[in-house]
Formats: structure tokens, sequence, C-alpha cells
């Protein structure tokens, strides 16, 4: 049975010592070159292990198995800078991405990952800024990576990632991880990867720009975006105002000349806050 890739022997040994090699398939003798030095993370050290578009064949997981940790599996969470979960991004954003590798029995003695960034296309989007101490920024083949910086003693990894600009649609993050017994050999390890979409919000032509403050037609509205208040500056109302969905769909109608409008009964997403004189703004509420 082949060897788990990319992390196994590599985070148990910053150096492969090559031994006498009996005659092997196609498969292993790729799945042993990959385990050379890469306790200081795959693609600093020459290895390209998500499981991408463009990433090659070669992923950190080349067998079937438990091992000694049980179920390994990867968690994703990407988070707004308000603390808040979110599954789209507003474009030109900065957003805080959480990635933990986990196992279902046992205590493994350290963990390893790579992470990148695809568009609609399969193009690399290069995003992230503030690795966590245990993480690093890396560049391969003209591909930008997140990946571990030594085996980590902890089985999370954090990084910050700002939006690409509008129009640029939907994002993929590939992930690779494993955690490992440091027992000099991949016996008992165990590795997992998947990968995790994030949509555009309200993307398109004429899309949001995800502005904290948005000026336009004469008025503004703030905080945006907002949980409960929205403040209403400069809107001139003659008889009415109403508050839309995106798609035109009319949500409510609210008093002539508010100065506040209370959205705290909303679903979270995007809306448009239109007057009588078909003046309007986007907001968000969270």
């Amino acid at each position: 049975m082949l060897v788990h890739l990319f992390f196994s022997i590599s985070l148990h040994n910053k150096s492969f010592m090559k031994a006498s090699i009996i005659p092997i398939t196609l498969s292993a003798f790729a799945s042993i070159l990959l385990l050379q030095s890469y306790s200081g993370g795959p693609a600093a050290n020459g290895a390209r292990a998500t499981g991408a578009p463009g990433d090659g064949s070669t992923t950190c997981v080349s067998c079937p198995g438990s091992g000694a940790f049980g179920t390994v599996s990867i968690d994703f969470t990407f988070v707004d800078a308000n603390g808040n979960e979110q599954t789209e991004y507003v474009p030109d954003s900065t957003y805080d991405i959480t990635v933990s590798v986990n196992h279902s029995m046992g205590n493994p003695a350290g963990f390893g990952f790579q992470m990148i960034c695809l568009d609609a296309d399969d193009n690399n989007y290069d995003g992230w800024e503030n690795p966590s101490g245990n993480a690093q920024l890396s560049t391969l083949s003209s591909r930008d990576y997140v990946e571990h910086d030594g085996m980590s003693t902890t089985n999370e990894f954090t990084v910050e990632w700002t939006a690409p600009s509008e129009n640029t649609g939907d994002v993929t993050f590939y992930i690779g991880g494993n955690a490992v017994n440091n027992a000099n050999g991949s016996g008992g390890d165990g590795a997992d990867t998947d990968k995790f979409e994030i949509k555009e919000k309200d993307g398109g032509p004429g899309g949001p720009n995800g502005l904290s403050e948005m000026v336009n037609n004469g008025f503004k509205l703030f905080p945006n975006p907002a949980t409960g208040i929205i403040n209403v500056e400069g809107l001139q109302i003659s008889t009415s105002a109403s508050i839309l969905a995106t798609d035109g769909t009319l949500i409510r109608k609210i008093s002539a000349r508010s100065t506040q409008v209370d959205i705290s009964d909303l679903p979270k997403g995007w809306y448009i806050l239109q007057s009588s004189e078909r003046t309007s703004q986007r907001f968000i509420k969270q």
C-alpha cells in the first residue's frame, strides 16, 4: 500500500535519507519523491499537494485507511471583520480563515497543511496576509500557497485573506492536511484533502463594493454593513421610501424623511433602500 504523501515523513525528518530501492510502481515512486524535506512546507520545497486543478495528480493522501488517528478531516472557517462566519465574500474586503486538521482518535504528535485559492477559471489568486506562527506564505510555479512552517503541535492554522475586486466571481479554496505520529515513517499517519467554495456577494455588473459607508445619488447610509439600525442622511423623500431585495422585490415601505431604519428583523444579505424619486442605495444586513 502506498504511503501517505506530503507530510508523513517530511514532518518527521527535515532530510530524507536515501535507502536502497527495490522495484516499485511509478505512482509509489512519485509518492516517495514527495516525501523529501517537507517539514519546512511543501511549496517551499518544490511540491504541491492540495488536489487543486493544475497542481498535478499528487495529493497528501495516496492510500485509503484511517491509520492510528481514525478519520482525518479538514474544517474551514471564513470570518469577516465583525467575527461573523460567511459563505460569501464582499469584493476587496478582508477575512480571517482558519483551517483545522481534525482526527477522530489517538494523539498525533503534529499536523501539517497546504492551501491554495483559485477563481472560477482555475487561475491562482493571491490574497494571503499575516499567517499564524505555525504557517507561512510560499510561491511555486507562479502559484501562491499558505502552508505549515515546520511540524505544528496544534491542528489549527490561520491566515488573513483579502478578497479580489468586483466581478471576479466565486473562488475555491483547496486544502490538504495530515496528522502524524513523528515516528520516522508513514505508518499510522492519516491525511485528507478537501475544497471549499466562497461565492462573490451579488457579483456581476453594478454589484456592491463593500464599503463601510456608501455615498451615491445625494444621500448616504451608515453603518454599512449593519445588524440593527441604519442611519440615513441627505435622502430627499417626497412621500415614501422602500426596502427592496436585490431583484427588485418589495420588502417593506418606510416612513417619509426617515433618519433611521430598523432592519433587525431582515435576514442576512444585500438590500436596496429606494426613495420615491428612484434614488437608491445598497446595504448589507449582517
